[in-house]
């Protein structure tokens, strides 16, 4: 990857981190904004300047990770809750890697490369 795909990457997340602050600033409570200004930001605009500059291909696969990241959001606080943090973390974790896994292996027989 070229420089130029960085900075591209940079400005995009810059300016979608802007734009999801501002949002947050109309919601309450105010703990969201760091949440809502950060992760969803920066992945939409890695995502969109890697379907850009790679293909939808490249981006796809890419998004299989994100869809574990769900997963592990979904089922953290109540594995949390009912193992205690490390073993919480150990579970959601491997969901994680299952969820990215399966999604990865499906979307590689899915779109073509």
């Amino acid at each position: 990857m070229g420089i130029g795909v960085y900075i591209a990457k940079f400005m995009a997340g810059g300016a979608l981190v802007c734009i999801f602050a501002l949002i947050s600033e109309v919601f309450a409570p105010k703990r969201f904004a760091g949440l809502f200004s950060a992760a969803p930001s920066v992945l939409t605009a890695g995502l969109a300047v890697t379907l850009l500059t790679q293909g939808a291909a490249k981006a796809s696969l890419q998004a299989a990770g994100a869809v574990g990241l769900i997963a592990y959001c979904l089922a953290a606080t109540p594995a949390v809750r009912r193992f205690k943090s490390l073993g919480g973390s150990a579970v959601t974790t491997l969901l994680w890697l299952i969820v990215a896994a399966s999604a990865y292996i499906v979307l590689t027989q899915v779109v073509p490369s």
